[in-house]
Protein backbone atom coordinates (compact mmCIF):
# COMPACT_ATOMS: atom_id res chain seq x y z
CA UNK A 1 0.00 0.00 0.00
CA UNK A 2 1.42 3.40 -0.86
CA UNK A 3 2.76 5.43 2.00
CA UNK A 4 0.65 8.45 2.89
CA UNK A 5 3.45 10.74 3.91
CA UNK A 6 4.97 12.79 1.13
CA UNK A 7 6.60 16.12 0.40
CA UNK A 8 3.79 18.17 -1.04
CA UNK A 9 3.75 19.89 -4.39
CA UNK A 10 2.22 23.03 -2.94
CA UNK A 11 4.42 23.33 0.13
CA UNK A 12 5.59 26.85 -0.78
CA UNK A 13 2.16 28.45 -0.74
CA UNK A 14 -0.69 28.79 1.71
CA UNK A 15 -3.72 26.66 1.06
CA UNK A 16 -7.01 26.37 2.86
CA UNK A 17 -7.74 23.19 4.83
CA UNK A 18 -10.96 21.21 4.65
CA UNK A 19 -11.92 22.35 8.13
CA UNK A 20 -11.43 26.01 7.28
CA UNK A 21 -13.08 26.89 4.01
CA UNK A 22 -15.44 25.86 1.27
CA UNK A 23 -14.60 24.75 -2.22
CA UNK A 24 -16.00 24.76 -5.73
CA UNK A 25 -15.50 28.52 -5.77
CA UNK A 26 -15.25 30.33 -9.10
CA UNK A 27 -11.88 32.01 -8.57
CA UNK A 28 -9.02 30.02 -10.17
CA UNK A 29 -6.03 29.16 -8.00
CA UNK A 30 -2.44 29.04 -9.20
CA UNK A 31 -0.79 25.70 -8.52
CA UNK A 32 2.94 25.78 -7.90
CA UNK A 33 5.41 22.97 -8.52
CA UNK A 34 6.45 21.04 -11.58
CA UNK A 35 3.58 19.72 -13.71
CA UNK A 36 4.91 16.70 -15.61
CA UNK A 37 3.65 16.61 -19.20
CA UNK A 38 2.30 13.11 -19.58
CA UNK A 39 0.85 13.77 -23.04
CA UNK A 40 4.26 14.32 -24.59
CA UNK A 41 5.34 10.89 -23.31
CA UNK A 42 2.21 9.09 -24.51
CA UNK A 43 0.90 10.28 -27.84
CA UNK A 44 -2.08 7.91 -27.60
CA UNK A 45 -3.70 10.28 -25.09
CA UNK A 46 -3.46 13.43 -27.21
CA UNK A 47 -6.96 14.91 -27.72
CA UNK A 48 -8.59 13.92 -30.99
CA UNK A 49 -10.46 17.21 -31.26
CA UNK A 50 -9.04 20.69 -31.62
CA UNK A 51 -9.61 22.96 -28.63
CA UNK A 52 -13.24 24.10 -28.68
CA UNK A 53 -14.13 21.90 -31.66
CA UNK A 54 -16.59 19.80 -29.63
CA UNK A 55 -18.68 21.59 -27.03
CA UNK A 56 -19.59 19.36 -24.09
CA UNK A 57 -23.23 19.59 -23.01
CA UNK A 58 -24.12 17.73 -19.83
CA UNK A 59 -27.52 16.74 -18.43
CA UNK A 60 -28.82 18.97 -15.67
CA UNK A 61 -27.75 18.05 -12.12
CA UNK A 62 -30.32 16.06 -10.15
CA UNK A 63 -30.92 15.33 -6.48
CA UNK A 64 -29.92 11.78 -5.57
CA UNK A 65 -31.07 10.61 -2.16
CA UNK A 66 -28.92 7.47 -2.08
CA UNK A 67 -25.42 6.18 -2.69
CA UNK A 68 -26.39 2.66 -1.76
CA UNK A 69 -23.36 0.66 -2.89
CA UNK A 70 -19.87 0.87 -4.30
CA UNK A 71 -20.12 2.97 -7.47
CA UNK A 72 -23.39 4.60 -6.34
CA UNK A 73 -25.88 2.05 -7.68
CA UNK A 74 -25.85 -1.46 -9.13
CA UNK A 75 -25.01 -0.25 -12.66
CA UNK A 76 -22.35 2.21 -11.40
CA UNK A 77 -24.12 4.90 -13.41
CA UNK A 78 -24.87 8.06 -11.42
CA UNK A 79 -24.80 10.88 -14.00
CA UNK A 80 -24.65 14.54 -12.96
CA UNK A 81 -25.26 14.98 -9.23
CA UNK A 82 -26.57 18.08 -7.51
CA UNK A 83 -24.77 19.95 -4.72
CA UNK A 84 -24.24 23.58 -3.86
CA UNK A 85 -21.67 25.25 -6.11
CA UNK A 86 -19.61 26.19 -3.06
CA UNK A 87 -19.33 23.56 -0.36
CA UNK A 88 -19.06 24.38 3.33
CA UNK A 89 -18.02 22.12 6.19
CA UNK A 90 -20.99 20.37 7.79
CA UNK A 91 -19.43 17.85 10.18
CA UNK A 92 -16.62 15.35 10.62
CA UNK A 93 -16.27 12.15 12.62
CA UNK A 94 -14.03 9.12 12.99
CA UNK A 95 -15.46 5.67 12.25
CA UNK A 96 -12.70 3.43 13.58
CA UNK A 97 -9.37 2.04 12.40
CA UNK A 98 -7.80 3.33 9.20
CA UNK A 99 -4.81 2.21 7.15
CA UNK A 100 -1.79 1.17 9.22
CA UNK A 101 1.17 -1.21 8.97
CA UNK A 102 -1.16 -4.01 10.04
CA UNK A 103 -4.48 -3.16 8.36
CA UNK A 104 -5.71 -1.63 5.11
CA UNK A 105 -8.80 0.54 4.74
CA UNK A 106 -10.34 -0.22 1.33
CA UNK A 107 -14.11 0.13 1.79
CA UNK A 108 -16.06 3.19 0.68
CA UNK A 109 -19.01 4.42 2.79
CA UNK A 110 -22.57 4.11 1.49
CA UNK A 111 -25.64 6.29 2.09
CA UNK A 112 -29.31 5.36 2.34
CA UNK A 113 -32.33 6.65 4.25
CA UNK A 114 -30.33 9.69 5.38
CA UNK A 115 -27.78 7.47 7.12
CA UNK A 116 -24.07 6.97 6.32
CA UNK A 117 -22.77 3.43 6.79
CA UNK A 118 -19.06 2.60 7.12
CA UNK A 119 -16.86 -0.44 7.67
CA UNK A 120 -13.38 0.21 9.01
CA UNK A 121 -10.09 -1.69 8.66
CA UNK A 122 -10.99 -3.85 11.69
CA UNK A 123 -14.31 -4.97 10.21
CA UNK A 124 -16.50 -2.77 12.41
CA UNK A 125 -19.69 -1.50 10.75
CA UNK A 126 -21.09 1.83 11.95
CA UNK A 127 -24.10 4.00 11.14
CA UNK A 128 -24.11 7.82 11.34
CA UNK A 129 -26.79 10.43 10.75
CA UNK A 130 -26.21 12.14 7.42
CA UNK A 131 -27.28 15.57 8.66
CA UNK A 132 -24.98 15.88 11.69
CA UNK A 133 -22.62 12.87 11.80
CA UNK A 134 -23.87 11.50 15.12
CA UNK A 135 -23.39 7.77 15.54
CA UNK A 136 -26.53 5.62 15.61
CA UNK A 137 -25.06 2.14 16.13
CA UNK A 138 -21.92 0.04 15.79
CA UNK A 139 -21.47 -3.67 15.07
CA UNK A 140 -18.23 -5.66 15.16
CA UNK A 141 -18.04 -8.50 12.63
CA UNK A 142 -15.80 -10.85 14.60
CA UNK A 143 -13.66 -13.56 12.97
CA UNK A 144 -14.14 -17.20 13.87
CA UNK A 145 -10.75 -17.65 15.51
CA UNK A 146 -7.55 -15.86 16.45
CA UNK A 147 -5.70 -16.82 13.29
CA UNK A 148 -8.22 -14.97 11.14
CA UNK A 149 -7.70 -11.80 13.15
CA UNK A 150 -4.31 -11.37 11.45
CA UNK A 151 -5.93 -10.70 8.06
CA UNK A 152 -4.79 -7.32 6.70
CA UNK A 153 -8.17 -6.61 5.09
CA UNK A 154 -10.96 -7.18 7.59
CA UNK A 155 -13.63 -4.88 6.16
CA UNK A 156 -14.10 -5.37 2.40
CA UNK A 157 -17.22 -3.34 1.62
CA UNK A 158 -20.89 -2.48 2.09
CA UNK A 159 -24.16 -2.22 0.19
CA UNK A 160 -27.66 -1.24 1.28
CA UNK A 161 -30.81 -2.78 -0.14
CA UNK A 162 -34.40 -2.99 1.11
CA UNK A 163 -33.52 -1.50 4.52
CA UNK A 164 -30.73 -4.00 5.12
CA UNK A 165 -26.96 -3.54 5.18
CA UNK A 166 -24.84 -6.17 3.45
CA UNK A 167 -21.19 -6.40 4.51
CA UNK A 168 -18.29 -8.47 3.14
CA UNK A 169 -15.13 -9.19 5.12
CA UNK A 170 -11.60 -10.41 4.56
CA UNK A 171 -12.50 -13.48 6.61
CA UNK A 172 -14.71 -14.75 3.77
CA UNK A 173 -18.03 -13.91 5.38
CA UNK A 174 -21.09 -12.09 4.08
CA UNK A 175 -23.32 -10.48 6.69
CA UNK A 176 -26.84 -9.07 6.53
CA UNK A 177 -27.57 -6.45 9.19
CA UNK A 178 -30.72 -4.59 10.14
CA UNK A 179 -30.32 -1.03 8.88
CA UNK A 180 -31.86 0.55 11.97
CA UNK A 181 -29.99 -1.19 14.80
CA UNK A 182 -27.18 -3.25 13.25
CA UNK A 183 -28.64 -6.58 14.40
CA UNK A 184 -27.20 -9.56 12.52
CA UNK A 185 -29.94 -11.17 10.44
CA UNK A 186 -27.82 -13.81 8.70
CA UNK A 187 -24.26 -14.75 7.90
CA UNK A 188 -22.93 -16.84 5.01
CA UNK A 189 -19.33 -18.04 4.76
CA UNK A 190 -17.75 -18.43 1.32
CA UNK A 191 -14.57 -20.00 2.76
CA UNK A 192 -12.28 -17.63 0.88
CA UNK A 193 -11.13 -14.05 1.68
CA UNK A 194 -13.23 -11.24 0.19
CA UNK A 195 -11.61 -7.97 -0.80
CA UNK A 196 -14.42 -6.42 -2.83
CA UNK A 197 -17.64 -4.65 -1.86
CA UNK A 198 -20.87 -6.50 -2.71
CA UNK A 199 -23.41 -5.38 -5.30
CA UNK A 200 -27.14 -5.77 -4.67
CA UNK A 201 -30.22 -5.60 -6.92
CA UNK A 202 -33.37 -7.63 -7.61
CA UNK A 203 -32.99 -9.40 -4.25
CA UNK A 204 -29.57 -10.82 -5.15
CA UNK A 205 -26.30 -10.10 -3.36
CA UNK A 206 -23.29 -10.48 -5.65
CA UNK A 207 -20.01 -11.28 -3.92
CA UNK A 208 -16.59 -11.88 -5.44
CA UNK A 209 -13.91 -13.75 -3.52
CA UNK A 210 -10.12 -13.59 -3.68
CA UNK A 211 -9.88 -16.71 -5.90
CA UNK A 212 -12.04 -15.11 -8.65
CA UNK A 213 -15.28 -16.83 -7.66
CA UNK A 214 -18.49 -14.86 -8.20
CA UNK A 215 -21.37 -15.94 -5.97
CA UNK A 216 -25.01 -14.86 -6.07
CA UNK A 217 -26.77 -15.00 -2.70
CA UNK A 218 -30.43 -14.66 -1.83
CA UNK A 219 -30.78 -11.27 -0.13
CA UNK A 220 -33.43 -12.57 2.30
CA UNK A 221 -31.65 -15.57 3.82
CA UNK A 222 -28.08 -15.62 2.43
CA UNK A 223 -28.48 -18.95 0.63
CA UNK A 224 -26.12 -19.40 -2.33
CA UNK A 225 -28.06 -19.37 -5.61
CA UNK A 226 -25.12 -20.07 -7.92
CA UNK A 227 -21.36 -19.67 -8.33
CA UNK A 228 -19.14 -18.88 -11.29
CA UNK A 229 -15.34 -18.93 -11.39
CA UNK A 230 -12.48 -17.99 -13.67
CA UNK A 231 -8.73 -18.52 -13.43
CA UNK A 232 -7.00 -17.22 -10.33
CA UNK A 233 -4.24 -14.61 -10.69
CA UNK A 234 -1.68 -14.67 -7.85
CA UNK A 235 -0.02 -11.36 -8.76
CA UNK A 236 -2.61 -8.66 -8.29
CA UNK A 237 -3.41 -5.43 -6.46
CA UNK A 238 -5.36 -4.72 -3.29
CA UNK A 239 -9.11 -4.58 -3.72
CA UNK A 240 -11.11 -5.11 -6.87
CA UNK A 241 -14.17 -4.15 -8.90
CA UNK A 242 -17.72 -4.64 -7.66
CA UNK A 243 -19.93 -6.37 -10.23
CA UNK A 244 -22.29 -4.22 -12.30
CA UNK A 245 -25.87 -5.48 -12.42
CA UNK A 246 -28.66 -4.56 -14.84
CA UNK A 247 -31.69 -6.25 -13.28
CA UNK A 248 -34.04 -5.34 -16.15
CA UNK A 249 -31.83 -7.14 -18.68
CA UNK A 250 -30.90 -9.88 -16.17
CA UNK A 251 -27.19 -9.34 -16.86
CA UNK A 252 -24.22 -9.14 -14.49
CA UNK A 253 -20.81 -7.80 -15.56
CA UNK A 254 -17.95 -8.97 -13.34
CA UNK A 255 -14.28 -7.97 -13.57
CA UNK A 256 -11.51 -10.24 -12.31
CA UNK A 257 -7.88 -10.08 -11.21
CA UNK A 258 -6.70 -11.97 -14.31
CA UNK A 259 -7.96 -9.19 -16.60
CA UNK A 260 -11.15 -10.96 -17.65
CA UNK A 261 -14.44 -9.13 -18.00
CA UNK A 262 -17.33 -11.61 -17.92
CA UNK A 263 -21.07 -11.36 -18.48
CA UNK A 264 -23.44 -13.72 -16.64
CA UNK A 265 -27.18 -14.29 -16.77
CA UNK A 266 -28.21 -13.07 -13.32
CA UNK A 267 -31.04 -15.54 -12.75
CA UNK A 268 -29.00 -18.68 -13.48
CA UNK A 269 -25.30 -17.76 -13.49
CA UNK A 270 -24.95 -18.91 -17.10
CA UNK A 271 -21.86 -17.33 -18.73
CA UNK A 272 -22.77 -15.12 -21.70
CA UNK A 273 -19.45 -13.77 -22.99
CA UNK A 274 -15.87 -12.99 -21.96
CA UNK A 275 -13.45 -10.20 -22.86
CA UNK A 276 -9.82 -9.85 -21.82
CA UNK A 277 -8.69 -6.33 -20.96
CA UNK A 278 -4.97 -6.75 -21.58
CA UNK A 279 -2.76 -4.17 -23.24
CA UNK A 280 -0.47 -5.07 -26.13
CA UNK A 281 2.17 -2.83 -24.56
CA UNK A 282 4.60 -4.11 -21.92
CA UNK A 283 6.66 -1.20 -20.63
CA UNK A 284 7.75 -2.42 -17.18
CA UNK A 285 7.25 -5.16 -14.60
CA UNK A 286 4.00 -3.58 -13.38
CA UNK A 287 2.59 -4.09 -16.86
CA UNK A 288 2.36 -7.80 -16.07
CA UNK A 289 -0.41 -7.06 -13.54
CA UNK A 290 -3.61 -7.64 -15.49
CA UNK A 291 -6.12 -6.98 -12.70
CA UNK A 292 -9.27 -4.96 -13.18
CA UNK A 293 -9.88 -2.87 -10.07
CA UNK A 294 -12.12 -0.16 -11.56
CA UNK A 295 -15.85 -0.86 -11.42
CA UNK A 296 -17.35 -1.64 -14.84
CA UNK A 297 -20.26 0.60 -15.84
CA UNK A 298 -23.46 -0.47 -17.58
CA UNK A 299 -25.01 2.35 -19.61
CA UNK A 300 -27.97 1.24 -21.72
CA UNK A 301 -26.81 -1.55 -24.02
CA UNK A 302 -23.11 -0.83 -23.51
CA UNK A 303 -20.48 -1.73 -20.93
CA UNK A 304 -17.53 0.54 -20.19
CA UNK A 305 -14.55 -0.99 -18.39
CA UNK A 306 -10.86 -0.25 -17.84
CA UNK A 307 -8.02 -2.46 -16.61
CA UNK A 308 -5.18 -1.59 -14.26
CA UNK A 309 -2.49 -1.67 -16.93
CA UNK A 310 -4.42 -2.30 -20.08
CA UNK A 311 -7.25 -0.70 -22.02
CA UNK A 312 -10.42 1.29 -21.64
CA UNK A 313 -13.11 -0.37 -23.77
CA UNK A 314 -16.73 0.11 -24.77
CA UNK A 315 -18.42 -3.26 -25.25
CA UNK A 316 -21.84 -4.33 -26.51
CA UNK A 317 -23.73 -5.63 -23.47
CA UNK A 318 -25.60 -8.35 -25.37
CA UNK A 319 -22.88 -9.76 -27.62
CA UNK A 320 -19.60 -8.85 -25.94
CA UNK A 321 -18.28 -7.26 -29.13
CA UNK A 322 -15.93 -4.33 -28.66
CA UNK A 323 -17.19 -1.02 -29.98
CA UNK A 324 -13.98 0.94 -29.35
CA UNK A 325 -10.88 0.82 -27.14
CA UNK A 326 -8.10 3.12 -25.92
CA UNK A 327 -4.71 2.16 -24.50
CA UNK A 328 -4.61 3.37 -20.89
CA UNK A 329 -4.69 1.98 -17.36
CA UNK A 330 -6.76 3.00 -14.35
CA UNK A 331 -7.95 1.76 -10.97
CA UNK A 332 -10.82 4.26 -10.98
CA UNK A 333 -14.36 3.73 -12.19
CA UNK A 334 -15.13 5.63 -15.40
CA UNK A 335 -17.77 8.31 -14.78
CA UNK A 336 -20.47 8.66 -17.42
CA UNK A 337 -22.90 11.55 -17.85
CA UNK A 338 -24.88 12.11 -21.02
CA UNK A 339 -22.70 11.42 -24.07
CA UNK A 340 -19.42 11.74 -22.20
CA UNK A 341 -17.08 9.58 -20.18
CA UNK A 342 -14.54 10.92 -17.68
CA UNK A 343 -11.68 8.81 -16.35
CA UNK A 344 -8.56 9.33 -14.21
CA UNK A 345 -5.62 7.21 -15.39
CA UNK A 346 -2.82 5.76 -13.27
CA UNK A 347 -0.56 8.50 -14.65
CA UNK A 348 -2.99 11.18 -13.36
CA UNK A 349 -4.37 12.08 -16.76
CA UNK A 350 -7.96 13.22 -16.29
CA UNK A 351 -9.67 12.61 -19.63
CA UNK A 352 -12.96 13.63 -21.20
CA UNK A 353 -13.98 11.12 -23.86
CA UNK A 354 -16.82 10.90 -26.36
CA UNK A 355 -18.45 7.69 -25.13
CA UNK A 356 -19.85 6.86 -28.59
CA UNK A 357 -16.53 6.67 -30.45
CA UNK A 358 -13.78 6.74 -27.80
CA UNK A 359 -12.25 10.00 -29.03
CA UNK A 360 -10.50 12.16 -26.43
CA UNK A 361 -11.93 15.67 -26.05
CA UNK A 362 -9.49 17.06 -23.50
CA UNK A 363 -6.68 15.81 -21.24
CA UNK A 364 -5.63 17.47 -17.99
CA UNK A 365 -2.73 16.36 -15.79
CA UNK A 366 -3.59 16.38 -12.06
CA UNK A 367 -0.58 17.61 -10.02
CA UNK A 368 0.84 15.09 -7.54
CA UNK A 369 4.46 15.90 -6.76
CA UNK A 370 7.59 17.59 -8.06
CA UNK A 371 9.72 14.48 -8.57
CA UNK A 372 9.18 10.96 -9.84
CA UNK A 373 9.71 9.38 -6.40
CA UNK A 374 6.80 11.35 -4.98
CA UNK A 375 4.68 10.70 -8.04
CA UNK A 376 5.17 6.93 -7.87
CA UNK A 377 3.87 6.80 -4.31
CA UNK A 378 0.69 8.81 -4.79
CA UNK A 379 -2.59 7.41 -6.04
CA UNK A 380 -5.75 9.22 -7.08
CA UNK A 381 -9.49 8.65 -6.74
CA UNK A 382 -12.44 9.88 -8.74
CA UNK A 383 -13.73 11.59 -10.69
CA UNK A 384 -17.24 12.26 -9.42
CA UNK A 385 -19.38 14.76 -11.33
CA UNK A 386 -21.34 17.15 -9.10
CA UNK A 387 -22.55 20.72 -9.69
CA UNK A 388 -20.62 21.14 -12.96
CA UNK A 389 -17.39 20.05 -11.28
CA UNK A 390 -15.34 16.88 -11.56
CA UNK A 391 -14.03 16.04 -8.08
CA UNK A 392 -10.63 14.30 -7.98
CA UNK A 393 -8.71 13.47 -4.81
CA UNK A 394 -5.15 12.31 -4.13
CA UNK A 395 -3.66 10.17 -1.40
CA UNK A 396 -1.23 12.94 -0.41
CA UNK A 397 -4.06 15.17 0.70
CA UNK A 398 -5.47 17.24 -2.16
CA UNK A 399 -8.93 17.57 -3.64
CA UNK A 400 -9.31 19.23 -7.04
CA UNK A 401 -12.36 20.68 -8.75
CA UNK A 402 -12.01 20.43 -12.53
CA UNK A 403 -14.30 21.84 -15.21
CA UNK A 404 -15.95 18.97 -17.15
CA UNK A 405 -16.31 21.30 -20.14
CA UNK A 406 -12.65 22.12 -20.84
CA UNK A 407 -10.53 20.34 -18.21
CA UNK A 408 -9.48 23.53 -16.42
CA UNK A 409 -8.48 23.06 -12.77
CA UNK A 410 -10.86 25.53 -11.12
CA UNK A 411 -9.82 25.19 -7.48
CA UNK A 412 -8.29 22.86 -4.94
CA UNK A 413 -8.12 22.29 -1.20
CA UNK A 414 -5.72 20.42 1.07
CA UNK A 415 -6.48 17.95 3.82
CA UNK A 416 -4.52 17.00 6.92
CA UNK A 417 -4.64 13.36 5.80
CA UNK A 418 -4.76 11.61 2.44
CA UNK A 419 -8.08 10.80 0.81
CA UNK A 420 -8.50 7.03 0.72
CA UNK A 421 -11.62 6.60 -1.44
CA UNK A 422 -13.53 8.44 -4.12
CA UNK A 423 -15.95 11.01 -2.69
CA UNK A 424 -19.61 10.06 -2.44
CA UNK A 425 -22.62 12.36 -2.83
CA UNK A 426 -26.21 12.01 -1.62
CA UNK A 427 -28.85 14.43 -0.40
CA UNK A 428 -26.70 17.34 -1.59
CA UNK A 429 -23.96 16.31 0.87
CA UNK A 430 -20.46 15.35 -0.28
CA UNK A 431 -18.44 13.00 1.92
CA UNK A 432 -14.69 12.38 1.79
CA UNK A 433 -13.00 9.43 3.52
CA UNK A 434 -9.44 9.76 4.80
CA UNK A 435 -6.85 7.05 5.35
CA UNK A 436 -7.26 7.59 9.12
CA UNK A 437 -10.94 6.57 8.83
CA UNK A 438 -12.36 10.07 9.17
CA UNK A 439 -15.54 11.13 7.43
CA UNK A 440 -15.58 14.77 6.22
CA UNK A 441 -19.05 15.99 5.23
CA UNK A 442 -19.71 19.11 3.14
CA UNK A 443 -22.86 20.82 1.97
Amino acid sequence: MPCKYYKLIIAAIAVCSLSACGFFGKEPLNIDGERINIISEDSSLVPDYASGELKIRLPRPYDNARWAQNGGNSQHLMGHLKTDTKLKKLWDTNFGEGTSKRDILIASPVISNKVVFTIDAEGIVSAFRLDNGKQIWERRLKPKNKEEKSASIKGAGLAVFNKKVYATTGFGDVFCLDMFNGKKLWRTSLDMPIRIAPSVAANRVLVQTFDNTLAALDADDGSILWRGQTDFEATTIVGGASPAYNSEMDVIIAAFSNGELRAFKASTGTPLWTDLLVSKRRTNSLAEITAIKANPVIDGNKVFAVGYNSVLAAIDLRTGSRIWEREMGSTNQPWIAGEYLFVLTNEFNLLAINKNNGKIIWNTTIPTGDDMEEKSGVYGSGPVLAADRLIVATSNGYVFAVSPYNGEIISYISTSDGIAQSPIVAGGITIFTTEDADLLAYK
